[in-house]
């Protein structure tokens, strides 16, 4: 486990939660659509249909998010793994904390009842440097 494979885990959450917003975009617009088309001088006549495009755009970002589900399963737990394996319990608490919770260090120096918000991310940041 490097700390690319850590960041790199971090960014696929990032991205998973924009493409979860991206989703809920398209599921609030309507999926119904009109057109208004001019038969002849004064008449008009309104057409109704189902908007493809949209469901085409919502079944693939879909499959794209349940891809990734896969992939952040697959990689949260060789970082539990990972984390399993750290012999001091402070280390695998921040790591719990930091990659599998996404607590930021302000929240991990309240967890941990640190004086200072930097305790945290200099153990973190040690044991990287030391191990990696």
């Amino acid at each position: 486990m490097t700390r690319e494979d850590l960041i790199q885990y971090c960014d696929l959450k990032k991205e998973i939660q924009d493409l979860e917003k991206r989703i809920d975009n398209i599921k609030k617009t309507t999926e119904m659509v009109a057109d208004s088309v001019q038969n002849g001088y004064k008449h008009r006549a309104i057409i109704y249909g189902v908007d493809l495009t949209r469901r085409r755009k919502l079944h693939m970002y879909e499959n794209k998010l349940q891809i990734f589900y896969d992939k952040l399963f697959e990689e949260q737990n060789q970082i539990e793994d990972y984390i399993e394996t750290i012999s001091k319990s402070d280390i695998r608490q921040i790591f719990r904390y930091k990659y599998i919770d996404g607590l930021n260090w302000y929240q991990i120096q309240i967890m941990m009842k640190y004086e200072h918000e930097d305790t945290a991310r200099k153990k973190h940041d040690r044991f990287l440097e030391k191990n990696m």
